[in-house]
């Protein structure tokens, strides 16, 4: 799957298909929850930590662009 770029001023071309994800995420979490019949605590520490991932995943993807250029200097 392609990596969009996200910038804080980062905007959708079509604001109908954010919000469609957003309710996407949310009636997938609420499924999950029900599922493992678990608390809103315990759900919003696995969405904490999925999101944790996302940015994880762009920081290492910003440092090993860092330090390529940092090789080709």
């Amino acid at each position: 799957m392609e990596r969009i770029p996200m910038t804080e001023d980062w905007k959708p071309v079509d604001s109908q298909v954010l919000v469609d994800a957003w309710d996407e995420i949310k009636d997938c979490a609420e499924g999950i929850q029900k599922d493992l019949a678990c608390p809103d605590e315990t759900i919003s520490k696995m969405l904490r930590s999925v999101a944790e991932t996302f940015d994880n995943t762009v920081e290492d993807i910003l440092d090993k662009a860092e330090e390529d250029w940092e090789e080709d200097k």
